[in-house]
């Protein structure tokens, strides 16, 4: 029987357990962060119709939508975002409460070219305010997502805006027609990943990618371009100095929309160095309308930007005659775990792995693992037929847990049971060739202590580190 190759699809991944558990970790602050803003939860299948996803995210990008056929032969498609989707049920739930405060946590899939950072399957968090103008919406939404990193702990990041109505006031100085607007946005969203060059050239003549694909150009003429690069040229960072030279550029009315939102994210404590004005932002998406953010780690931009949003005030309107306004903000899950995989600190999964030394006493050993889970302890009770202590600690290394508890026949008859600290002995089984040597550096780490206190015993000994 021929065997199959164990392998991923291209631009998928699996998550082994030290990145599951991480990934859990990130999720579960965000998810912590958002709730404490008043964001509720809800969950939107994988699967939408076609036609709910087509006609809002631009020509390039509705190309990397997943497509097929259902059982019953109709169009279906994997969601390329929570957003839309969002925007679907707003609509179709007509009792939501308004504003409608939403997070969400899910994967998404994009038929994309996987890059450092970016896979065809990833996982997204979103917090959305839909059914509000108001722009303290922008500034709830930016100031938890910042809440959210900080609590991670990403190390350096920034959270670059800037505003379609500034982008559509670009537009209008270059010379370019109205209706060109999103196709010039997207190439102008690829600045800080292809450089000004490259820009240029998708703005004009088109250019080859790194795999050697032909990407046309827009056809602007060099005076287009030109007035364009006057507008890149602008400083970024401080937000009243971007906006006293987005104002002398294109006039005062091209960054009311901004103006505004300083002021709110002053009231929020956030400064400039930490959430800034940036001209060069434009987020590729054809359904912002307003303000578009995007955060980037400082000391590591070749992943992009870890987190996205804006303001799309149409987009629930594709379902309903009615306006409702929404701004949202997006954390790309798989992404930030993959700028954070710095190979450091090993994961602990497991407080307590509890060894089986006979087979004859399961029964105490079940209570043992009962008595510490009960305490709040991660308890991972020895599962395997190996009857050796030392291969016994060597699986409890490999699942990372901190303590083992080891308790034999002598033991349990005279009431007592020995903690061995295996995060201070964990290189004793590599560097001790000689089973001499490996007991004796093992009797230094670990005690003997009264069965009874093993309980707060473990407690204390996992408070102290």
């Amino acid at each position: 029987m021929n065997k199959i190759e164990p392998q991923n699809v291209k631009g998928f991944r699996d998550l082994l357990p030290s990145n599951a558990y991480r990934k859990n970790e990130i999720v579960s602050i965000i998810r912590r962060v958002y709730e404490s803003y008043g964001f509720l939860p809800v969950e939107t299948p994988g699967l939408e119709y076609l036609e709910i996803l087509l006609g809002e995210y631009g020509e390039e990008n509705t190309k990397q939508i997943f497509r097929f056929k259902s059982p019953e032969e109709q169009e279906v498609a994997l969601r390329f975002d929570l957003t839309v989707p969002l925007a679907r049920i707003v609509a179709q739930y007509n009792d939501l409460p308004k504003p409608f405060k939403r997070y969400q946590v899910g994967p998404v899939w994009r038929a994309d070219k996987p890059d450092p950072g970016r896979f065809r399957e990833f996982t997204q968090f979103d917090a959305d305010a839909v059914g509000t103008s108001s722009q303290v919406a922008e500034a709830e939404v930016i100031g938890a997502v910042v809440t959210a990193l900080r609590q991670i702990g990403v190390g350096d990041f920034v959270v670059n805006i800037n505003s379609r109505k500034v982008l559509n006031a670009v537009v209008r100085y270059s010379g370019i027609p109205a209706g060109r607007a999103k196709d010039v946005f997207r190439v102008l969203d690829k600045l800080n990943k292809v450089g000004l060059e490259n820009v240029e050239l998708e703005l004009t003549k088109g250019r080859r990618d790194v795999s050697g694909d032909f990407i046309p150009g827009l056809g602007l003429t060099d005076k287009n371009v030109r007035k364009i690069k006057d507008y890149l040229a602008l400083p970024k960072g401080e937000r009243k100095k971007v906006l006293e030279e987005i104002s002398g550029l294109l006039g005062q009315d091209s960054c009311d929309d901004l103006a505004r939102l300083d002021g709110y994210l002053d009231a929020l404590g956030l400064e400039s160095s930490i959430v800034s004005f940036d001209p060069t932002i434009a987020r590729g998406l054809d359904y912002y309308t307003g303000p578009v953010f995007e955060v980037n780690l400082k000391d590591k931009p070749q992943f992009g930007s870890v987190a996205g949003g804006g303001r799309y005030d149409n987009l629930v309107k594709r379902f309903t005659d009615t306006d409702i306004p929404a701004v949202g903000f997006s954390i790309g899950v798989d992404r930030l775990l993959a700028a954070m995989d710095d190979g450091g600190e090993e994961t602990n999964f497991t407080d307590v792995v509890v060894t089986i030394m006979d087979p004859d006493k399961l029964d105490e050993y079940l209570r043992i693992a009962n008595e510490l889970r009960g305490a709040g302890v991660r308890t991972d009770l020895y599962l395997g037929q190996e009857k050796g202590l030392r291969k016994q600690l060597q699986y409890a290394d490999r699942v990372s847990a901190r303590f083992a508890i080891i308790m034999g026949s002598d033991e349990i008859q005279k009431g007592v049971v020995t903690i061995k600290d295996l995060k201070a002995g964990e290189s004793v089984s590599k560097d001790s060739a000689q089973r001499e040597e490996w007991l004796k550096k093992s009797r230094q780490i670990q005690r003997e202590i009264p069965r009874r206190e093993l309980v707060p015993e473990v407690l204390k000994l996992i408070s102290q580190k």
